[in-house]
């Protein structure tokens, strides 16, 4: 039987549009393509609600996975090949 005070707390992500999941508050740029499966040269874009760009992701960067961080909400992020454009 599973104590559930063992089990520590989880933030969720949305990565290439796949639910993830990651047991610290803060990930790294270089972490999210390990979960994407993607390769350490590709890039990360954090896609963000409204208009306007969605800020790319340096590999050692750390981003906030709180959902109460800015944008709040679950964090939704993308993997892509150098030189090309989020969405595509």
């Amino acid at each position: 039987m599973e104590n559930e005070q063992e089990k520590k707390h989880e933030f969720k992500l949305i990565v290439n549009k796949k639910d993830q999941e990651w047991p610290h508050q803060f990930i790294k740029g270089k972490e999210i393509l390990q979960l994407a499966g993607s390769p350490a040269d590709w890039v990360v874009n954090q896609l963000v609600p409204g208009g306007g760009a969605d800020p790319e992701i340096a590999p050692e960067q750390d981003v906030d996975l709180d959902k109460h961080a800015p944008p709040e909400g679950v964090k939704k992020f993308q993997t892509r090949k150098p030189k090309t454009n989020p969405g595509q």
